[in-house]
């Protein structure tokens, strides 16, 4: 019962994360340091099992990774905490199912950008219609951590002040945060631990 309910609280600690992630792009480090402490009691619990430790070692090697590669910090802080629930199967780990189950979300995202940018007068390929976005200046600046203009490697110095904007209409990268898809994922993966 008690691992049922860490599991459930750790998926809110997510779900708050993305909330904050998607309106702003910052996450309060108190959201994550409360979604630690599920993970803790979960890690403690299930630390005997060689299968566990296959599946939360997944989770840190991903989360490494993911941060190499560029990614949020608050991203791989996510996959670490999400491998720290139980996985579903010995040979399932946790992480996978996160990350399988929330890419479901992808076609619905570049749908509703080809739709959005359809309407828009950025000059874009078909293929940036799909993965970037068309805003104005305006849109920018209200919000510039929201978007990010030219090629950027690492979400981390993205520094958006650095930015000049000459156009009233700009192309910029965005998307769901990645947080957004794992955390979906993972109520997937909460809903398939509850019916088993």
């Amino acid at each position: 019962m008690l691992d049922a309910l860490a599991v459930i609280a750790l998926g809110i600690a997510l779900t708050i994360a993305s909330w904050q992630d998607l309106k702003s792009r910052e996450i309060h480090y108190v959201v994550l340091a409360a979604g630690a402490l599920p993970a803790l009691y979960l890690i403690i619990q299930n630390i005997h099992s060689p299968f566990y430790l296959f599946s939360f070692g997944l989770g840190l090697a991903l989360a490494i990774v993911m941060r190499i590669l560029g990614s949020g910090y608050a991203d791989s802080i996510a996959i670490t905490l999400i491998g720290s629930a139980p996985p579903l199967l010995p040979f399932l780990p946790t992480p996978f199912v996160a990350v399988i189950a929330g890419s479901f979300l992808l076609p619905l995202q570049i749908a509703y950008l080809y739709l959005l940018n359809s309407k828009r007068p950025c000059k874009m390929s078909p293929l940036e219609k799909l993965t970037h976005v068309c805003i104005s200046k305006e849109e920018f600046l209200k919000n510039p951590l929201k978007y990010i203009i030219g090629n950027v490697k690492d979400v981390e110095k993205y520094d958006p002040s650095n930015v000049e904007i000459t156009e009233e209409w700009i192309m910029a990268k965005y998307g769901l945060p990645y947080l957004v898809y794992l955390t979906t994922g993972y109520w997937v993966y909460v809903a398939l631990s509850l019916l088993h």
